[in-house]
C-alpha cells in the first residue's frame, strides 16, 4: 500500500477506526510518540528532524540583549549557522495553522497543559521553488516540547497543501511519510487552515560544554495577516521594544545560568508568538484581554 492510499484510509476511516488509530485518551500521550533522532544533511549542515526537550521563555526589553550576551558568551558560543552572518542572526518565518474557531489560540490562552501546533517554517530570506521548507508538528506537555518535522521544498510544500500527494510520494522516506501522515491527519481531523505568518530575527547561542543547552533571542517580531507563504504585502510590527529569550535544554539548567537569571531578575513566563501576532491580525480576539499591544504599520523587506 503506498503512502497516498494510507493517507486516504486514515482521513476517510470510520470513527471507530479513528479511535483505534488515534485513541482520544492518548491523543497527546508521550508514549504514542516515537522519538527518532534522525538528521538530514541540508546544505552541508546537520538538521535534527525529531527531538524532545524543555523550553523556558523570558520576555525582556530588546536593549537587554546586548547586556546579556557578554555574560552568556563566557559559557556559550554562537551557533555555527550565524558565525559567518552579518549581525549574527537569521530570520525565522512560520505559517501557523489553526481551526476556523481558533481552537489552538484559545487552548493557549486558557493555559491547557497539553497542546499541539502545526506550522510551516523556513529560514531563507527569499523563497524560491527549491527553497528548503519544514512542515512541523509541535506538541507541548507542560514545559516539555516534542517536535517532528519534515524537510521538503517550497514547490513540494505547495503540492502538499493543494492535496497533490502523488507528486511527492516516491520522494519521501518511510519516516517522512509517517510525519506527513500525522501532519495531514491532524490538519483535516481538526479542520485546521493557515491563519497568519510570524517572522522575527533570531540570535542563537549553544553551550560550550553541552550542545543541547541553547539560548536564543527572538526580536523584531512581525506578522503578516496572510494564509500564504510568500504573501508579504501588509505587515505589522509587534511589541518592537520587547524580545523573547528562549532557553532550550534536555536535563537541567546550569548553575551559572541560574545566577544570570537572578542577577537580572528574569522571570519565566508563558508567551506565544502565534497568539500575540494573531491578536494583531484579528484585534477582536483580544477585546477581553487586559493588555493589548497596538501594532504599527510596517513595510518589511529583506
Amino acid at each position: 500500500m503506498n503512502f497516498l492510499s494510507l493517507y486516504k484510509m486514515n482521513v476517510l476511516c470510520t470513527n471507530q477506526k479513528k479511535a483505534k488509530l488515534y485513541p482520544s485518551d492518548t491523543f497527546f500521550s508521550a508514549e504514542r510518540i516515537e522519538i527518532k533522532y534522525q538528521t538530514m544533511n541540508l546544505n552541508d549542515k546537520k538538521l535534527k528532524l525529531h527531538f524532545q526537550r524543555f523550553e523556558f521563555k523570558y520576555q525582556i526589553p530588546v536593549n537587554l540583549i546586548d547586556g546579556l550576551l557578554p555574560e552568556l558568551l563566557k559559557y556559550m558560543e554562537w551557533d555555527p549557522y550565524v558565525k559567518e552572518k552579518t549581525g549574527l542572526f537569521y530570520y525565522v518565518s512560520s505559517l501557523y495553522f489553526d481551526s476556523i474557531g481558533y481552537a489552538c489560540y484559545y487552548q493557549n490562552l486558557s493555559g491547557e497543559r497539553t497542546r499541539k501546533k502545526l506550522r510551516i517554517r523556513f529560514y531563507d530570506e527569499k523563497l524560491s521553488a527549491k527553497s528548503p521548507v519544514f512542515l512541523e508538528i509541535k506538541k507541548k506537555y507542560d514545559s516539555v516540547v516534542i517536535k517532528d518535522r519534515l524537510t521538503t521544498t517550497m514547490e513540494n510544500c505547495n503540492s502538499i497543501l493543494e492535496g497533490n500527494l502523488k507528486k511527492i510520494d516516491s520522494e519521501l522516506s518511510l519516516t517522512d511519510r509517517e510525519t506527513l501522515n500525522d501532519f495531514l491527519w491532524l490538519k483535516y481531523h481538526n479542520s485546521m487552515v493557515p491563519q497568519n505568518m510570524v517572522i522575527y530575527k533570531r540570535k542563537p547561542l549553544i553551550s560550550k560544554v553541552d550542545p543541547s543547552f541553547r539560548v536564543t533571542f527572538d526580536y523584531e517580531l512581525a506578522t503578516y495577516c496572510s494564509a500564504r507563504l510568500n504573501d508579504r504585502k501588509y505587515g505589522y510590527e509587534v511589541m518592537p521594544q520587547l524580545a523573547v529569550m528562549e532557553v532550550k535544554f534536555n536535563n537541567m539548567l546550569p548553575f551559572w545560568f541560574h545566577q544570570i537569571l537572578q542577577k537580572y531578575n528574569l522571570q519565566r513566563m508563558a508567551f506565544s508568538k502565534y497568539c500575540r501576532c494573531l491578536e494583531v491580525c484579528k484585534p477582536e480576539l483580544a477585546e477581553n484581554i487586559f493588555q493589548i499591544y497596538q501594532p504599527q504599520s510596517l513595510n518589511i523587506s529583506y
